[in-house]
């Protein structure tokens, strides 16, 4: 749907046909490389206390993206935590907890006569898979822990805005920047971990009055007015406005776009708010 609403947005064919040929090829890529290698199938390890593990791995998986999307409409503001939460709790659980190859001892393989006995194949390898739980749990709380301290805290300073206070800013001599958002957009909120954050957006922002407009409610009469006004077919949508009121139509954003991608349409804005006081 997201994807659609973007290609109705754009109104460009080829960018749509590239769009869903793209999407077609992920969804269609492990097809074609099971059924171009299928007999690599059978070299696959057969199934043993490491299957049970990796089965849990996965619940830990989608018990996390669960809780992602829960939290989008509990508490959006808090969705981000989820992610290294999640690492956190389960590398420790799937590192020091699960019992998967705990409960049986290693045992030395029987010997004859006097000679010194042997680690049977087994337990060796129910060692070795002890250690790579161990590894992956450690693993895992490291990346949680270092996605919670490299989250930029800082970030462009938005205001709530209303449609007749968005106009009013019409002539106060600097361009206007509005970012049209939804709490269960998750486009969005990339936007405001990864763009919104970065050192040079931040800087350019100085230069526009800037505003945040809530579209969580799509069809609200107050979202429908805003979607008339500025013709948003999703979100997120970010408009640049001129000083004089007139959109920067060239800078308008529409879906996630990185900070270096961002900050030059930014200075596209800017470039045009200049030419429309010159005029």
């Amino acid at each position: 749907m997201a994807l659609l609403a973007l290609v109705g947005a754009r109104g460009d064919a080829w960018f749509g046909f590239a769009i869903f040929f793209t999407l077609s090829l992920g969804l269609g890529a492990p097809y074609l490389v099971l059924g171009t290698f299928s007999n690599l199938l059978r070299n696959l390890p057969r199934s043993g206390e490491w299957m049970v593990w990796v089965e849990r791995a996965l619940g830990v998986i989608l018990l996390g993206v669960g809780l992602f999307y829960g939290m989008l409409g509990i508490a959006p503001k808090r969705a981000g935590w989820v992610v290294p939460l999640v690492l956190v709790v389960g590398g420790i659980y799937l590192g020091f907890f699960e019992k998967s190859g705990e409960d049986q001892p290693l045992e030395a393989a029987p010997t004859s006569g006097g000679a010194t006995p042997q680690l049977d194949p087994r337990a060796a390898a129910r060692r070795r898979f002890r250690w790579a739980k161990r590894v992956t749990g450690i693993a895992m709380v490291a990346a949680g822990v270092f996605i919670v301290i490299s989250t930029p805290t800082r970030g462009i300073a938005f205001r709530a805005a209303t449609l007749d206070e968005l106009r009013g800013t019409a002539g106060r001599g600097r361009p206007v920047i509005v970012d049209f958002s939804a709490d269960w957009c998750v486009p969005c909120h990339e936007l405001e971990r990864a763009t919104f954050t970065d050192r040079a957006v931040i800087e350019a922002a100085r230069d526009f009055h800037a505003f945040k407009v809530d579209l969580t409610r799509f069809n609200s009469a107050e979202a429908q007015a805003w979607r008339k006004e500025f013709r948003i077919a999703g979100v997120p949508t970010v408009v640049f406005l001129a000083p004089d009121g007139r959109e920067v139509r060239e800078a308008r954003v529409e879906g996630f776009l990185p900070a270096a991608a961002f900050a030059e349409r930014m200075r596209i804005a800017a470039r045009g708010g200049q030419r429309a006081e010159r005029e």
